[in-house]
Order: structure tokens, then sequence, then C-alpha cells
């Protein structure tokens, strides 16, 4: 029998040899040489905790990778990839090797006046920039990127928001090519068409449970088509995703990155535990033997490494709870006539998958018959038309008061001040605002700075953290409080703890005040309208997992964040000295 198995492994191979030969040709991408020189495939599995990775390998809907792990292939363990835990601080920390002047997805750069959003191309390509500018050509260097916010050096990518308008996965094609592409494999058309199936099956059976949804179809008849095209362009940029990188690792490119969003977006809105969050895991099982499987088919050998950049937390939000924004709290807190600006821009996460794809097929246009072209250009009006658009800045008078929400972490801005603003002169302006925030029960946190000398202020108990000489504490610990910031189900010691919050309330882009929902050991408040979320402490967000190669020298659990994970593999596959550790950065 393992006779029989070799010799149909080595048909298996053949075949997806030829198969990706042939296309190669066709869009003009031969395969390099044969080599030895090892090379690096990193996936990203956007929001999935190492707890909930360990569900869905106990429950079974994850096989291909338990049966990887049984055979002893790779090992399993879990991380701290960053803080805040959120996709552009782990990203720019694993790519890049610093995380400086990220203190979250969204923040105000009161310098530059400007409100900054990491799904927002010219934003990302700001930070990009930056984070280039320390003199770190990036990890992907001669490599491939893929659905990721970074590039990362990378010399081509496909769905990257720092890269987006370049031409990249349709570059050389022509015609009806990428109709071919899906064509050539059956299983690609059965996996979308099942895809959406569910989709509306899920829609239909949970939207009368949902919050945000009801029943959508009763109210909006187009709702239906609405759900199975979302559903289809979702399925559409994931088969490509698989079907780029596949054809990436047929021609022998390293490194190479792919950033799967799957779990991470029915995760948020359904929550981590929920059955369509699950289900959505072994889409990404098979995504990954695939994956695996032409890595082990290619010319030369490949390491490959799958991971997460943060986990996911049961959420509720602040204004269910409460019935109010954060933002109408702090302006009824501020007793006071101010503009407040709490402008969140709305949750277009189903219609990115469209954007994307509409991105890379303008520059088919021409190529394409007059019937095509015009159904094309017909899809991307109905983009355009459908997806929820960035709001416009408010006319008149500026904002005095920002307020930024990341999931559970907020920062809130004094925008008349053009430096950060001390806490003693928020004390003396506002003297209800930090008692208000301090005493609310849905804020497990509030955070202020006089000069390099951070507050962490909870009910009970304020740390008094300076930049030389011990940490002090007044009062109880708040990092401990079993109501506000409940130790249970945390993987960050509150020592780990006060130092990221430390850095973070230091940073220049961060906000006056900095404030995190409460955390309860059970469920996180959160300052969007998420089921799922991450951005601050508490629970299952601040728990990554990794999963690498059995002869791989590391150990995650010793690792500081990303940019030790990044340091190892510039050392290994970049073949560069290991640097210095450092607490900085």
């Amino acid at each position: 029998m393992a006779f029989l198995g070799k010799i149909l492994q080595r048909i298996w191979g053949g075949l997806y040899r030829a198969k990706f030969r042939s296309l190669s040709r066709r869009m003009g991408r031969p395969a390099g040489p044969p080599t030895l020189e090892r090379g690096l495939v990193l996936i990203q599995i956007d929001g999935l905790s190492f707890p909930h990775l360990q569900r869905a390998l106990r429950e079974g809907r994850m096989p291909y990778l338990a049966r990887q792990l049984r055979k002893g292939r790779f090992h399993l363990a879990p991380w701290f990839a960053g803080f805040p835990t959120t996709t552009p601080v782990v990203t720019a920390a694993l790519l890049y090797g610093h995380r400086d002047g990220i203190p979250g997805f969204r923040w105000y750069e009161k310098a530059r006046g400007e409100r900054i959003v990491m799904k927002r191309p010219d934003h990302v390509r700001h930070v990009a920039a930056r984070l280039q500018g320390n003199g770190n050509g990036g990890l992907l260097r001669g490599g491939a990127c893929y659905a990721s916010l970074f590039d990362g050096g990378a010399q081509r990518t496909v769905f990257t928001i720092s890269r987006m308008g370049l031409p990249s996965l349709l570059g050389g094609m022509r015609g009806l090519g990428l109709l071919l592409l899906i064509l050539l494999s059956p299983g690609r058309i059965w996996r979308v068409l099942r895809t959406v199936v569910r989709d509306l099956a899920d829609e239909l059976w949970y939207g009368a449970r949902s919050w945000a949804a009801g029943w959508l179809f009763l109210r909006d008849p187009m709702g239906l088509f609405r759900t199975a095209f979302l559903s289809l362009g979702n399925a559409l940029l994931h088969e490509l995703l698989t079907f780029s990188l596949s054809m990436d690792l047929h021609r022998g490119i390293s490194p190479l990155f792919a950033n799967y969003v799957l779990y991470d977006e029915a995760a948020h809105r359904y929550g981590p535990d929920h059955p369509v969050a699950l289900r959505a895991l072994r889409r990404l099982d098979a995504y990954l033997r695939e994956i695996d499987r032409m890595a082990r088919f290619a010319q030369r050998p490949y390491d490959l490494y799958v991971f997460s950049d943060h986990g996911m937390t049961p959420a509720e939000p602040f204004h269910r709870r409460f019935h109010q924004t954060l933002g109408a709290f702090v302006q009824a807190c501020l007793q006071q006539e101010v503009v407040l600006d709490e402008m969140a821009e709305p949750d277009d996460r189903r219609w990115q998958s469209w954007r994307h794809l509409m991105a890379e097929l303008r520059g088919l246009e021409r190529s394409l018959s007059p019937r095509g072209a015009q159904m094309v250009r017909a899809a991307r009006a109905y983009v355009q038309r459908q997806a929820p658009r960035m709001p416009a800045g408010a006319a008149g008078r500026p904002a005095d008061v920002l307020v930024r929400a990341s999931g559970p972490l907020a920062h809130l801005y004094i925008a008349t001040a053009p430096e950060p603003l001390p806490l003693r002169a928020i004390a003396a302006r506002w003297p209800r605002l930090l008692e208000a925030l301090i005493t609310h029960p849905g804020i497990g946190l509030v955070i202020g700075r006089e000069g390099e000398t951070v507050f962490l202020m909870g009910r009970r108990g304020t740390w008094v953290l300076r930049p030389e000489g011990q940490p002090r504490l007044h009062g109880e610990d708040p990092l401990t409080d079993p109501e506000r910031m409940a130790p249970e189900g945390r993987w960050l010691s509150p020592e780990q703890a006060r130092e990221e919050l430390a850095r973070l309330a230091r940073m220049p882009e961060g906000g006056d005040l900095i404030l995190l929902g409460a955390w309860d050991g059970q469920t996180v408040v959160t300052f969007e309208d998420q089921r799922g979320t991450h951005g601050g402490l508490g629970g299952a967000q601040e728990m990554a997992f990794l999963l690498f190669p059995a002869q791989a020298p590391i150990v995650p659990r010793h690792w500081r964040d990303a940019r030790d994970f990044h340091a190892f593999l510039i050392h290994t596959y970049h073949r560069k000295p290991l640097p210095e550790p450092t607490a900085a950065g």
C-alpha cells in the first residue's frame, strides 16, 4: 500500500506540474530553474485564536491540518503577536520588524490633522512609507504578497492595499483568461457554488435573530441578490488568491505571504464561537490542503508557516448595552458645547472582495470583447452604488473632540490642543470627565499621561508608570479587577500588559485619553457594532497561534511579539544575523 501511495503521489505531482506549467506559459510567467534552497510560505489566518483553533481541530472542522499534526510534520503553539491586538500592528512587526506609530486600526494624527483608517489605500501607503523609512526593505523582498495591508517589499502583490491599483494577478492575461482559469478546475466551481448557497442559507436562517439584519429579505427584496453577490465576490477572491499562490509555488518564488480573512469576517459579524464562523475554517482547511500539496510538488523545497495575527473575543457593543455611543457619553460628560467627531466609516468588510476584484478587472477591460467589457463595467457600477462609502467630513466648525475606536480600544483626542494633552490639563478643563469614564461599568481602564509618565486608572486603583524607576500602585490593581479587567482568560501577565499599555500611551499618535472596554471574564465591551472583537485586552484576542515545521528551532512562547518572528525569518531565509533583543519598537 505504501508503494502504491508513492506511485499515486508521483502521478498527482506530475499532473499538478503539467497543469501549472501550461498556465504559467499562458500568463507569461514561466517557472524558474530548480534549486535546493528552501523557500518560505507564510499563511496568516486573520483573527483565529489558539483556543478556537484547538476547538476546530478537536471537532473535526480542519481535518487536513489535524492529519498533518498527527503525522508530526508540524508543531502547534500559542503566541503573543502584538499589542494593540489588531492586524496593522502585527503585520508591520512581521514584515518590517517594527511597529512604531500604529496605535490601532483607527487614530488621529494631530500634527497632520488627519483621521487615519487602515483600510484606505492612501493611509496604508503613508504608514508603509514610514515603516520602510527605517532602512528595512521588508521581509518579502523578491517574493510575493497576497491580500495584505502592507507589501513588505514584495516584488509582486495581489489584492494588497498598499499597492492597490497596480498591475498584479491579471497583468499577463488576455481576454477571457480569468474565466478559463476558474473553469480549468471543477473543484473550484463546486466550492464557489457551495459557498454561495451556504451563505444564502445562513443569511435566511440566522438573519431573523441578528441585531443588524432582522428579516432583511422581507424589508428589502434585493437583499437575497445582494447576499449572493457578496458571497460570490468573496468566494472568487479567495479562489483566485489560492490559485495565484499555487502558481508562484510552481514558479519557485520565495518568500510568499498570504492573509485569509474568512474567519475574521464571520467572527466579527456572528461571534467567534458561532457555527458560521467555525464553518469558515473548513473552507480554510481546503485552501491549506491545496497550498501544502502544491508546495510539496514544487521544484524547490518549501517551509510552510500558518499563524494568526490575533484572536477574537465574544463582545457586546457599548451602544447596545448602555443605549448611547461612547462619543455621546463623552459629550455629555464635558458639560459644555463642543463639536464631537465620532464619525465611523460603515462596515464594508463584505464589499472588500469586490473592490479588489474590480481593481484587477479594470486593467483587463481593453482586451475583452465589447460585451465582456460592458459586463465588467456594469458589475463595477453596481459595486460603486451598493458598497458603503466613507462619510464625508462634517462641514462648518472643526471638531473639538474626536473619538477613534478599534474594537474594544478607543482613543480620545482633544483636537484644540496641537500636542498631546497632559492628564492634569484634562482634569482641570473637564473635571467630571475623568471620574465619569473611570467609574463607567462599560470601561475597564482609562489611560492618561504627563510627559513620559503614564497613568493606568481603574475604579479602585491606579498604576503610575515612569520611564525610570519601579512602577507604583495606588490602591488595588486595575489590571486584575474581576468585573472590569478580569484575570480569567488572559494571556498577557499584568506586568506585560503594563509595558504594552505604557508603550501605547507614549506614542505621539495615541489619544490624549485611551479607553479599554470592560472584560468580565466572558465578554468584552466593544466600541464598534460587533459580536466578536479584538484590539484591546481580555480573552482569546490576546492569544494567537503559530503552526510551524517540526524541524524549526523556535519556541514562540519566549518571543516578545511578531518582531521576534520577523528576526527568526530574516536570519533563516535571508541569511542575516539575529539582532540583539530590545524593548523598543
